[in-house]
């Protein structure tokens, strides 16, 4: 059970005597610990921090945090892209456990709609039993939650990339993909087999600088009129980090319907 290593992030103010004891009470269950001090000063934090669990072959994560830092959109959504960017790294998924630390709010912060990133995650308190479960999630990750699978690239010439891959056994006609939030935009797009940003793309009848609201929230999107194989995915240039990201099939060049995926 050694082989597998549990990654511990500290997170807030004073979770360092939490973290220190429950990187503990995971060795004795037979996991090897290994982790860091969240570098939240740093832009893209997420970037290095995905690369460092990486090469540590992390299996599972324990996060050990603080209601108040937990509860903030752009927290969530770094940690939402070191997973992503961790997963892609890996090619399998890996679970996380929040152990939060200190009172909670008086009253929870108001969530964005769409599936979450970090759903599946298992979110506990200080004196809940947690540590079979977390052990049992190293070794065998929980049913994904998402509508699809999501990955992320990231390449100093070429920028961070997200990779949409649907998950069906058909082809898809078309597709369009948007993201919300301060900043957040897409510059380019492709279409290319899974796994692997594409050395070129040919893209059919290309929309590009769309925007539409749902619920209150703007969303810039780009869409072509591809035929997407089940081995294939889509490929958005991100800038600045999203919020949600949107997503639907484009037959005829008319949206059919969209999915939300939540970062923040």
């Amino acid at each position: 059970m050694a082989d597998k290593c549990a990654w511990v992030i500290a997170w807030g103010e004073g979770v360092d005597p939490a973290a220190q004891l429950i990187a503990g009470a995971a060795r004795q269950y037979g996991l090897n610990v290994k982790g860091q001090h969240w570098p939240e000063k740093e832009k893209q934090a997420w970037l290095a921090s995905a690369k460092e669990a990486a090469d540590a072959q992390t299996a599972v994560i324990l996060l050990v945090t603080t209601h108040t830092v937990y509860a903030q959109p752009e927290n969530r959504r770094a940690l939402a892209l070191f997973r992503l960017r961790l997963q892609s790294l890996l090619n399998r998924q890996v679970d996380g456990v929040v152990l939060l630390q200190g009172p909670p709010p008086a009253e929870p912060s108001p969530e964005l709609f769409g599936t979450a990133v970090l759903g599946d995650w298992m979110v506990v308190g200080p004196t809940d039993k947690w540590v079979a479960r977390a052990v049992a999630r190293a070794h065998a990750p929980s049913k994904l939650s998402l509508p699809l699978q999501l990955s992320v690239y990231a390449e100093e010439r070429l920028g961070v990339w997200l990779e949409l891959r649907p998950r069906t056994t058909e082809p898809v006609q078309g597709f369009i993909a948007g993201v919300s939030g301060t900043g957040a935009d897409i510059t380019f797009h492709a279409v290319g087999l899974s796994g692997r940003l594409p050395d070129k793309s040919v893209n059919e009848y290309e929309l590009r600088g769309l925007k539409f609201e749902t619920e209150g929230v703007e969303f810039n999107a780009w869409g072509l009129q591809n035929q997407i194989t089940p081995e294939q995915s889509y490929f958005i240039r991100l800038e600045g980090e999203p919020d949600v990201v949107a997503f639907g099939a484009l037959p005829g060049g008319e949206i059919s319907e969209l999915e939300f995926v939540r970062l923040a």
